[in-house]
């Protein structure tokens, strides 16, 4: 199940069923334009300027959420839900809408409203150094 980008809230269960992850308080971050607000994990983990479109892992491990930037572009972090360390992914996007997390790899669309691009992201690598 994914959320859009210009969704106020969202919460997930995680497939395994011990964590809840939640983007609450969410606000447009121009009259408009996709919004922004804080990730809540159930672990006590609080990460502040994320979209609602946050995805879990298949294995229940990590979180991928869009994190906004001061130059209102996007980085996207991955969250290792058991120790609260996050690791951003290296390349910008405009706005991100992820589908899914699955095997490593995180998929979905960048800038869904304005040449929309599909992307597959494979984050072996990333999750494995955090």
């Amino acid at each position: 199940m994914s959320v859009g980008a210009w969704s106020y809230e969202s919460t997930f269960i995680s497939p395994n069923g011990i964590w809840t992850a939640s983007v609450v308080n969410a606000n447009e971050i121009a009259m408009g334009a996709p919004t922004s607000g804080t990730l809540k994990l159930s672990t006590g983990f609080v990460f502040e300027n994320c979209n609602p479109s946050f995805v879990w892992s298949d294995d229940s491990r990590f979180v991928a959420v869009p994190v906004w930037q001061s130059n209102r572009s996007q980085k996207l972090a991955i969250i290792k839900v058991e120790n609260s360390k996050f690791i951003y992914y290296k390349k910008s996007f405009r706005v991100l809408e992820l589908s899914s997390f699955i095997g490593g790899v995180v998929s979905g669309i960048d800038s869904p409203i304005y040449k929309p691009e599909k992307f597959e992201l494979n984050l072996s690598e990333i999750i494995n150094s955090i």
